[in-house]
């Protein structure tokens, strides 16, 4: 379930890194309103559940450095798995706890998708 959100969120940390800092938050701001719509509409999560997953998959996200984005793609590049690399680990606890507490189902696409 949480992948799924994931894939919506694919440059989150990038988009962040190249933002000005006045306009870093309603960036911010985007990407959680484009999870929540997203969340709702696929019926992953009623309105307050998506905006608290979301909010919380755009916080963690935003923590990753550029390094540590460069350091993922270097590996996906050499055919290594970077699920191997510890602040991956980390991330993927960090994600895993954004879902604690709420009501996350499968996502349910529009028919004839």
């Amino acid at each position: 379930m949480l992948s799924k959100l994931l894939k919506v969120l694919p440059l989150v940390g990038a988009g962040l890194f190249l933002v000005p800092q006045a306009n870093a938050m309603d960036i911010k701001q985007e990407y959680i309103n484009t999870c929540v719509q997203d969340a709702v509409n696929t019926k992953m999560a009623n309105n307050t559940d998506a905006n608290k997953l979301c909010s919380c998959i755009v916080d963690v996200h935003s923590k990753k450095t550029l390094g540590q984005m460069w350091e993922v793609e270097s590996y996906k590049q050499s055919g290594k798995d970077p699920a191997t690399l510890p602040f991956v680990q980390k991330l993927q606890s960090d994600l895993q706890q954004c879902e604690q507490g709420l009501t996350i189902n499968p996502p349910q696409l529009p028919a004839g998708q």
